[in-house]
C-alpha cells in the first residue's frame, strides 16, 4: 500500500522547514563568532586590540620590514648550489 501524496508533501515540507532552521541557526552562529565586544575594552585588549579598533603593540616601520625582506631574499638566492 503506497503513502498518499498528502502525508508525502508533508513529509517533503517538514524536512525543508528542519533544514531551513539549520541554515538559519548555522548563519547566527557562523556571524556571532566574529562579532567583536566593541564596548568591554578588557575584552579587545585581550584578543589584542585597543578600544578604536587598532593592534596594540609596537608596529616596524615599513623601511624595516622592507630591509629585512630583501636581506632574507639575499640569503635565499646566495645560498643556492649552483648545479
Amino acid at each position: 500500500m503506497s503513502h498518499s501524496i498528502y502525508l508525502k508533501l508533508a513529509t517533503l515540507f517538514v524536512v525543508a522547514d528542519l533544514k531551513r532552521e539549520e541554515r538559519i541557526w548555522k548563519r547566527k552562529v557562523r556571524r556571532s563568532a566574529h562579532d567583536l565586544p566593541w564596548t568591554n575594552q578588557h575584552l579587545l585588549r585581550d584578543i589584542g586590540l585597543d578600544s578604536d579598533g587598532r593592534p596594540v603593540g609596537f608596529s616596524q616601520p615599513d623601511t624595516v620590514i622592507a630591509k629585512r625582506r630583501v636581506h632574507h631574499l639575499r640569503r635565499i638566492l646566495s645560498a643556492r648550489i649552483p648545479t
